[in-house]
């Protein structure tokens, strides 16, 4: 949502008119909010908009798997296997030869 400007009308039906007429005749809008000056309200407070507890979990690159990968495997001392090499153990046959 993006505020796209004002205007001044004596009532609300032709604020309606104006609004539609101002920021709807080029089909630049999708929705339009018309509402009383006196009812919107500011919220500048900085500790209302900033979070206090860490939430970077719920974002898309907050919780980034591969690098905890690479430093679990750099701690083991394993190299990291290519995508198509898949490591298989030796099978033993039934009578214990290989």
């Amino acid at each position: 949502m993006q505020h796209g400007g004002s205007v001044l009308a004596p009532d609300a039906e032709l604020a309606v008119h104006y609004a539609r007429e101002l920021f709807g005749r080029r089909q630049e809008s999708v929705r339009l909010w018309i509402v009383r000056r006196a009812d919107v309200h500011d919220l500048a407070d900085p500790d209302l908009l900033d979070p206090p507890l860490d939430r970077s979990f719920k974002k898309p690159g907050g919780y980034v798997m591969r690098d905890k990968l690479a430093a679990a495997r750099e701690r083991s001392g394993r190299p990291k296997s290519s995508a198509g090499e898949r490591r298989a153990a030796p099978r033993s046959s039934p009578d214990g030869s290989q």
